[in-house]
């Protein structure tokens, strides 16, 4: 979503892309996905300018603006379902992830895949980290790992195992780059400080610590977890028909009884637990001032909620 003008976009099973004026809740423009795939997953340019399609095994880009229902490029390589899609701040580069098990970063305006990184297992989601000078790209997959990648040097500089044999199954990185949250098929949240660490001596460092870890969904698979670009926000998407609005907190806590020495425990508040659908909440978008949330679901619904309230 965007504010002036408000853009929305939605796509499903029917193989239909629609483009909406959320506030009024009517459809402003609408694309055949013409391909045999399904659609698993969208993203929008900084700017707006472009929608990446992400399908099996191909992402189509869209001219946002444009009159062509054609894609304005097709990006191959992939193997199989690709199930991640983001573009970098600058939307000169795209990242994807795949069940081929494998993360491609693509150069959008050459059309072309410049690195391929190669994980052990199917690639549930992926995120940039916001500060383009640091080179990196978390991921989660289908084993249960948390990964931390150099998507230049392709390498893994930091993994973490939130619950062993437990599939991760999406992952965000807060808009300061200081946190990744990671949601499990077991309804679990994981939160990290991402720890990036350079000296001259040692180079840099990069570490994954466990900061809270708290039942989300009791259960249930958690299948999208994002972060509000005010950083306020976290919102979880489940199976179990909900999306939930959290806030991070950190509360003073006396350490010892004889010291009474204070320190910060850090939380999960709910803020709301947003029940409308009626079938599994698959994903979710905040505006760009963190004020409505959109949340989708199997129902076919879109539904648009005002964070506040």
């Amino acid at each position: 979503m965007d504010d002036s003008p408000v853009i929305l976009v939605t796509a499903g099973y029917d193989h239909t892309i629609r483009m909406w004026d959320a506030l009024k809740s009517t459809c402003t423009r609408t694309i055949p996905y013409t391909t045999e795939s399904q659609i698993n997953r969208m993203a929008l340019s900084s700017d707006k300018h472009y929608l990446a399609v992400a399908g099996n095994p191909s992402v189509s880009l869209y001219d946002v603006f444009g009159t062509s229902d054609l894609p304005v490029l097709k990006l191959d390589g992939h193997t199989n379902n690709v199930t991640a899609v983001e573009f970098t701040q600058d939307y000169k580069f795209l990242a994807t992830g795949s069940e081929d098990s494998t993360i491609r970063w693509w150069d959008v305006y050459a059309g072309n895949c410049k690195y391929v990184l190669n994980n052990d297992s199917a690639v549930n989601d992926i995120a940039i980290h916001p500060d383009s000078r640091q080179e990196l790209v978390v991921s989660c997959d289908q084993s249960g790992l948390i990964r931390v990648w150099s998507w230049r040097r392709r390498e893994v500089l930091c993994q973490a195992v939130p619950q062993p044999d437990v599939a991760v199954r999406s992952v965000a990185v807060s808009p300061n780059g200081q946190l990744v949250v990671a949601g499990n098929n077991l309804g679990q949240v994981f939160v990290y400080r991402l720890i990036i660490d350079t000296t001259p001596q040692a180079g840099r460092t990069v570490e994954l610590e466990l900061y809270i870890n708290f039942e989300a969904h009791y259960g249930y698979r958690i299948t999208r977890t994002l972060f509000s670009s005010n950083g306020m926000y976290l919102v979880t998407c489940s199976s179990d028909h909900l999306a939930k609005l959290w806030q991070l907190t950190e509360r003073p806590v006396t350490t010892t009884s004889t010291s009474q020495e204070e320190s910060m425990q850090a939380g999960a508040e709910l803020v709301h637990s947003l029940s409308y659908h009626q079938r599994w909440v698959w994903d979710a978008a905040f505006s760009s001032d963190s004020g409505y949330l959109v949340t989708v679901s199997t129902d076919t619904r879109a539904a648009l909620w005002d964070v506040t309230s």
